[in-house]
This record gives structure tokens, sequence and C-alpha cells, in this order.
């Protein structure tokens, strides 16, 4: 009985999620992780795969090919109000969200990373399918050419980078530079991370009122000494000082901006005297850079139309391949039973020339006659593909060369 191969398409694809922009999210973010667990082990067994991506402002839900209404129920038990979108529009958006179009911060380079591992972890775990193998590759290779291609991830995406790099502008660059850091807090760590992870300063100082904690912060760069803010006032000189610290103006940092180059106090109010830079700056910076982003936008857009075309044909080959591998297993069939006719034919004396070419010509009828008998019920419509299948078998004839039958070789 004919079992026609499982449709590899777009409308297949099924997305639910709700995001940072959603008012129900702050309160899913605490059991996000317990909920995606959930959602594999309820939603696997109802469709032909499903990817989860959940992070800090975000969680969605991939379904292929979803049992009807099973699927949404379970949705609506994990998650409440969530958003749905289909086919080409879920596509769309999973490719928005790999390219950083529908991050908190246009361009943030993380969301890309975060769409890799949760197709790899799914993939590991052997709950995807073609379609979203397919889909999610797409994302991912359009999140990178986004970031290759245009300037959608250019610049300084929040207020602790914003700091490093106007030092960095004052400075010209800060390999081999001596700095320091003082605070313990999350901007400060940030300050650190960005310091350490482009540049390569001679020595790094991480100074705060809590030792300890500055020895914490200190691990974010290799090789980084901790102090306390009392002793601030021994160093002899730094090439760029980064202030981040609450509390108000600190005495310790009184005479910070005569023993540095350059002095950037985020802090507010600034906890250092005359600072070279202030958080009122470092806004200015970071707008800047905003703007300069989403300038970027239509770019990125057109680029993911692009993608998506690419996808959507590349699905169209695989599905009209899963079709010729039917018919190319039926017509194997035929050959096998052909040939067992005819080494009966050839064992009860008959010619093995003529047997093969009886066998030959019963094989090349009877794989031929569906795609013969499809063109003649419809010539009208379906003519251009007689001609079109006799050029190319005309064409063959003209390949052939000595030891050649006609069929093209396989040049890999």
């Amino acid at each position: 009985m004919y079992s026609e191969p499982e449709d590899l398409g777009l409308q297949s694809l099924l997305a639910y999620g709700v995001t940072f922009r959603d008012s129900c999210f702050a309160e899913l973010l605490p059991v996000a992780e317990g909920i995606k667990r959930r959602a594999y082990e309820l939603l696997a067994p109802l469709s032909r795969g499903v990817v989860v991506l959940s992070t800090c402002n975000r969680f969605e839900v991939y379904l292929d090919s979803p049992a009807p209404g099973r699927s949404e129920e379970v949705i609506r038990s994990l998650l409440k109000a969530p958003w749905r979108l289909e086919g080409e529009e879920a596509a769309r958006h999973l490719l928005r969200v790999a390219a950083g179009l529908e991050s908190q911060i246009v361009g943030e380079d993380e969301v890309l990373g975060q769409v890799r591992d949760a197709w790899l972890e799914t993939r590991r775990a052997g709950l995807t399918s073609e379609l979203l193998d397919a889909v999610f590759h797409s994302a991912i290779s359009a999140g990178a050419r986004a970031r290759r291609e245009t300037r959608i991830s250019k610049g300084v995406l929040g207020y602790p980078q914003a700091a490093v790099e106007l030092g960095t502008r004052a400075l010209g660059d800060l390999d081999g530079r001596r700095v320091l850091v003082v605070g313990a807090g999350m901007a400060a760590r940030a300050m650190l991370r960005h310091l350490c992870t482009k540049w390569r300063p001679a020595s790094v100082i991480v100074a705060d009122r809590n030792p300890a904690r500055a020895s914490e912060a200190a691990s974010e760069c290799p090789g980084a000494k901790a102090i306390s803010l009392a002793e601030v006032n021994a160093i002899d000189s730094v090439d760029l000082a980064l202030v981040a610290i609450k509390g108000g103006p600190r005495p310790e940092l009184t005479n910070l901006r005569s023993r540095c180059k350059v002095l950037v106090d985020i802090s507010t109010p600034p906890a250092s005297t005359l600072p070279d830079y202030t958080a009122r700056e470092v806004e200015a910076f970071v707008e800047e850079s905003a703007r300069a982003r989403l300038e970027e936008v239509p770019k990125v857009e057109a680029l993911l139309e692009e993608e998506l075309d690419r996808l959507k044909a590349f699905l169209k080959r695989k599905s009209v391949d899963r079709y010729l591998s039917q018919i190319m297993r039926v017509v194997g069939l035929i050959v096998e039973e052909e040939a067992r006719v005819t080494a009966k034919r050839i064992a009860g004396g008959e010619d093995p020339h003529e047997a093969v070419l009886t066998a030959l010509n019963s094989t090349v009828k009877r794989a031929f006659f569906p795609v013969l008998s499809y063109i003649r019920e419809d010539p009208d419509s379906r003519g251009h593909l007689a001609r079109e299948l006799a050029r190319r078998y005309e064409s063959m004839l003209s390949l052939r060369g000595e030891g050649y039958g006609g069929v093209p070789e396989d040049k890999a």
C-alpha cells in the first residue's frame, strides 16, 4: 500500500512564548527551569520535535507538527498568556531572535549562543526533527551573517562596557596599561569582564570597601590583585581608573584624579572628585551607539528575508528528495524482481544476451510507465514535461563516449 512521505514544510512549524515585553514574564523567570523540563516531558510525545529556548529575557517553545488541541492545552497549562506564531511567521521570529532584533538591547551577541545551545542540547537528547534542525540551523546562520555583514552588534551595549570604551578612546588602547577598578558589584564585574576579554592590561587592581568582595570580583581578570578601598591612596599611579561604587563621594578617592591619566566614574552621584567622564557622558555614549545600531535594523531585516527564502527553498528540495527516494526504492524493487526472473530464464537454457535484453526492456517500461501515463493523462498542462524530458534524454546521448552508456557519471 502506498504511504506518502511526510511533507517537510514551514506549515508544520508552531511557536509559543512569553518574553520580557510581556507583563507575566517576571512571574515565570524564577520557575523557568522547571517549566522547561515539563515542556519537554509533555510535548515531546505530542509532536515530531520540540525545542525550548529559555533565557533571562524569553521563554519560547518551537514545535514540529504538534497534536491539534492537546499541545495547545499543555502550553497554556505551563505558560500564562503566551503568544502564538505559525509557519513562516514562527520561522521569521526565530531568525529575528538569533539576529538580536528581538532582544532587550538590540544587537546583543549573547542570544545567538543561547539559540545554538538550546538547539544542540535538544538535538543531543534526540528530541528535534528534520524540520526543526533546518529552521534552527538557518536561524544560527542568519544571526552570524547579520553580525558579520552589518553593524547591528557593533558598539557598546551597556554602561559598564561603555565606561571601559571611553577610557580606551582617551588612551588609544588598554594593552599593557595599568588599570584600577573601584567597586565589586555587578557593574564593576562587567567592567572587568569587558576589560580582560578585549584587552591585555599589564596589571589590574580591584578595590572595594569589602576586601573579600574585591577578591571575588578580581577573579573576573586572571592575575588581578584585590585591595581594600583604604589602600587606594597607597597606589603610585595608573593609566585608567574605573569607578562603580554606591554611597556617594568617598574620601579615599578624593585624590585619585591626580594619580591616573583617565578617570571614569559611573557612580551616581560620583564617588570620586573631578572625573573625566561621569554617568552622564557614559549615557550619551551608549545612546550614540544604540542609534547607530538601530540604523542597521532595515539592513538586517532584508538579510533575514533572504535567509528565510533560502530556508523555504531548502525545505522544498528536501521534500522533493523524499519523493524521489521513494521512487528509487520502487525502481530498485523492480530491478531485483527482473533480476530473479532473468536468472531463472538463463538457468532454464535461454540465451543470456536475450534474457538480459528482455529484462532491461521490461525494467525500463515498468519504471517509466507511471511517468509516461501521468503526462498522457493531461497533455495540455503536462506536455511541457514530455518536451523537457525528451531534451534531457537527447543530451545524454550526446555525452556518450567510448565505453560510456549514456548515464552521467558521478564526478564526486
